[in-house]
């Protein structure tokens, strides 16, 4: 039964075949502009290409990721509910015995079509979703190879159809000669998926967007008002020349979550890690002074929730009878240029500006003073965070011409 069914269809099926489903292929293909998001493409496709006559009940793909958290993405559409549910697979889920044992992972492997007509009594039932499917009713099950243009990636398309008697010839004629062309719009809003969640990932929601709205040539950006946050680990060179590069890379994982948690869940933008040093913004663009005032608040409180974090980190470390880390957070507010910068075939979407100068040499005060918490503030966050604040003096710092006044959580 594991054989291409295009092996086995006679030249006027296909032909019969290509005709009935000419419509869903012209509709794919003037619609394949508006339809990028996948669910909703999915979706479609299926009440489209049920319309057809083909009998489907029930039809999944799974489509592998280019993506940090994730090793594929399934969907399930089911006909009686018109609805595309989604499933994210962690990185490991290609070791679990759910994979193992399923028709996706053969399919994976660079297998051939699959087809399980279930209502027959002989029919192999060497995969554990077959019991699922036969539950929800189902006489046949067919699984194909879906390929991708772009480095030979293959996804898996299945389909399954309550009717009885199963699928019949022209049926999975049909499916043959549809999904070329539904594999080819897929993968158009696959791959526009793929460059967000890449662009996000590297560059940041804001940063990521604004280069898919087409910001990207050197020296596109604007002057936008910010409060900036700043941490950095202390004794970093010291712990990346005496311990093991993987325990380095873990406990700037560590270190890098417990920072970045708190940063994210309140809507800041993570513009970079350098070495062991994170800096984020908190925009003000389109904000009154109430609302600017809840930024620098904002910016203090993740401070604090980013050291409870950390502290938890080195609670862990101690268990295993680990060195505990140290870091420092600064805050400065004022205008930043936000934009392309950098040679002209590598550009980095960042801030330059006097605040981010201030922000980082102020986190060093948190060293010097030997601050607990190590939290320091420029006098901007102090007059406009409507929180009390210890001040800290006047100090020179480096690079800054005027000295600048500093202040910590009180």
């Amino acid at each position: 039964m594991d054989s291409l069914v295009a092996d086995m269809t006679p030249p006027p099926l296909a032909v019969e075949a290509r005709t009935r489903v000419a419509p869903v292929i012209d509709w794919l293909l003037a619609e394949r502009i508006g339809l990028a998001h996948s669910p909703e493409l999915f979706g479609r496709f299926c009440d489209r290409f049920a319309q057809t006559g083909v009998p489907l009940d029930r039809a999944t793909i799974h489509i592998p990721q280019l993506h940090p958290q994730l090793r594929a993405r399934s969907m399930l559409w089911q006909r009686d509910s018109g609805e595309v549910s989604e499933t994210n697979r962690a990185h490991g889920v290609e070791t679990t015995g759910d994979y193992l044992e399923s028709p996706v992972r053969r399919i994976f492997d660079g297998g051939h079509m699959i087809r399980r007509h279930i209502e027959v009594p002989d029919c192999p039932r060497d995969f554990p979703i077959l019991e699922e499917i036969e539950q929800e009713g189902c006489t046949d099950y067919t699984i194909w190879p879906l390929p991708f243009s772009s480095g030979g990636l293959v996804n898996a398309i299945s389909f399954a159809s309550r009717r009885p008697g199963g699928l019949t010839a022209l049926d999975l004629a049909m499916i043959e000669a549809v999904l070329p062309a539904f594999g080819a719009v897929m993968e158009m809003a696959h791959l526009r998926r793929t460059a967000r969640t890449l662009l996000e990932t590297y560059l940041g929601p804001t940063s990521g967007e604004r280069v898919l709205s087409g910001a990207i040539k050197r020296g596109d950006g604007e002057v936008i008002n910010a409060v900036l946050w700043y941490c950095d680990l202390r004794n970093f060179t010291e712990l990346s020349e005496t311990l093991p590069l993987d325990e380095v890379i873990a406990l700037l994982n560590d270190y890098f979550e417990a920072m970045a948690r708190p940063v994210k869940a309140a809507g800041g933008e993570i513009l970079k890690f350098m070495g062991d040093a994170m800096l984020a913004i908190f925009p003000l663009a389109g904000l009154n002074p109430e609302g600017a005032c809840t930024a620098c608040c904002t910016g203090l409180a993740v401070a604090e929730q980013a050291l409870v974090g950390f502290a938890a980190v080195n609670e862990k470390r101690a268990a295993a009878g680990k060195t505990p880390l140290r870091c420092g957070v600064a805050l400065a507010r004022g205008n930043v240029m936000y934009g392309n910068i950098g040679d002209v075939e590598r550009l980095d979407f960042t801030v330059i500006g006097p605040a981010v100068n201030l922000a980082t040499r102020l986190e060093d005060l948190t060293r010097d003073l030997a601050l607990d918490p190590p939290v320091v503030f420029s006098a901007a966050i102090a007059a406009n965070c409507g929180r009390q604040s210890r001040p800290l003096g006047r100090f020179k710092l480096k690079g800054i011409a005027q000295e600048q006044e500093a202040f910590t959580l009180a």
